[in-house]
């Protein structure tokens, strides 16, 4: 039984033709998102999240079953362009917005942490998408492959994997790359719509045709080799560029949409104390850049955060690597978004062997995405930022407070109304379970007046 496309050198039917292993890589992909969402949950938009999963999914399925992955493997060399573009430039950036960040962090910080921050870098990205890209088409490598179905899964598992690198420092919250935003990730792709042109000038300026595999092949359509060749070429340009721009022009109008958003609510610092509270212009996060969750049983305890209580005098709750004291929630003057306050302390290392606390999310009840945010103030303009995380080194206390780092609570499905609590759960990264805690929510006026 066949179960990948490969070249095979016999007359083409259109009859349906079954590729099991295809399927199996199908179902593994879904697998893997199923064990992501169970390991890794996602409070913020995980519908959409599950959608973008799914069409990565499905561009993959288009590209690799019948009948495009086997006229692609055997037949023509522009269905062949026509499956490169969707495994390398379509179904990536899909399947990693449907990632959750709880994963990226992950990554990031796990055993090959320093693999993967270095492949994440635009620099070595973009290297690695260009000479897996010249490589894959090389006509030496491309007749090689094609005719055996390991070599066939090969070359497509490779455009998948080349295409996960080029698009991490687009979509991927990376913490280490929170300088490559809308403006560098712009630039990053219109680099890309260039690197393509060698490959498509080879394919289409080329006299004689370069890929056996399909100069031997049976005719399919009425289409000599090297019109196909040609058509090829022509694909890797304009489909590349098609879809490429319509990655910029989203990011571009994101980026532009968010600074006129951020001029119109702080048009000086004399708007600060609107900053502080958390009434409005609070900048949407990147495409990438969305809360992570881990799930668990967790640490469950209630703050006393009374108004009565000065900073100095309120009880910290322990969690053992972290405490928390003086939560607050200011009473929104909208019934769409707030602002969460609190204090955060970690332990003093006692034989030296503490590592910092890595607070990589917030989920709070009642919000549909909580985000944690820093403000600052940037050419005479109030400007709020998202941040991927906090990280607290041993014996750090960090005060989350009006006009610098808080808590943005955006979405929220019920008003709240001073009086009311509210229950908090911080995301740390290597803690199986949240921290739960519950905050109050005081009077805007009291809010104001800790500014």
């Amino acid at each position: 039984m066949q179960w990948w496309c490969a070249a095979q050198g016999v007359p083409w039917r259109w009859a349906w033709q079954a590729y099991p292993g295809v399927w199996l890589f199908v179902l593994v992909l879904v697998g893997i998102f199923r064990f992501v969402r169970r390991r890794f949950p996602e409070s913020d938009r995980p519908g959409f999240r599950a959608w973008m999963y799914g069409l990565g999914v499905a561009a993959l399925w288009v590209a690799l079953d019948w009948p495009v992955g086997a006229l692609g493997a055997g037949y023509l060399a522009s269905v062949h362009m026509v499956q490169y573009l969707l495994i390398a430039l379509i179904a990536p950036p899909l399947l990693l917005l449907g990632l959750p960040r709880g994963l990226y962090s992950a990554l990031v910080n796990g055993p090959l942490g320093g693999i993967v921050r270095f492949l994440s870098h635009p620099i070595p990205a973009i290297l690695v998408f260009v000479a897996i890209m010249a490589w894959t088409h090389w006509p030496p490598v491309v007749d090689t492959l094609m005719v055996s179905q390991a070599g066939s899964f090969l070359l497509d598992f490779v455009w998948l994997l080349s295409g996960m690198v080029f698009w991490w420092p687009v979509i991927a919250p990376e913490p280490a790359r929170k300088w490559l935003h809308e403006p560098g990730k712009v630039g990053y792709l219109i680099v890309a719509t260039l690197v393509n042109t060698g490959v498509f000038a080879y394919l289409t300026f080329s006299p004689l045709p370069l890929y056996s595999t399909y100069e031997l092949a049976p005719p399919v359509i009425g289409l000599s080799t090297r019109a196909d060749q040609l058509l090829a070429g022509l694909l890797m340009k304009m489909g590349g560029a098609v879809i490429l721009w319509t990655a910029i022009t989203i990011i571009f109008f994101r980026w532009v949409g968010r600074s006129e958003r951020e001029e119109r609510a702080f048009p000086g610092a004399a708007m600060a104390v609107l900053l502080a509270l958390g009434l409005s212009g609070c900048a949407p996060p990147d495409a990438g850049s969305e809360a992570g969750a881990t799930q668990g049983a967790g640490v469950v305890a209630e703050v006393d955060a009374s108004r009565s209580q000065g900073a100095e005098d309120a009880a910290w709750t322990d969690f053992g690597i972290l405490s928390v004291r003086r939560a607050r929630i200011g009473e929104p003057p909208t019934g769409d978004r707030a602002a969460l306050y609190f204090e955060l302390r970690t332990p003093e290392g006692e034989d030296g062997s503490a590592t910092p606390v890595r607070i990589h999310g917030v989920q709070v009840e009642g919000a549909g995405r909580a985000e944690l945010h820093q403000t600052s103030l940037e050419g005479g303009v109030m400007r709020m930022r998202p941040v991927d995380e906090v990280v607290l080194q041993p014996g750090e206390t960090r005060v989350l407070e009006p006009g610098a780092l808080h808590v943005m609570l955006m979405g929220l499905t019920r008003p709240l109304t001073a009086g009311d609590s509210v229950e908090v759960r911080l995301l740390v990264t290597g803690v199986d379970g949240p921290l739960t805690f519950t905050a109050p929510v005081v009077p805007l006026v009291e809010v104001a007046g800790e500014s």
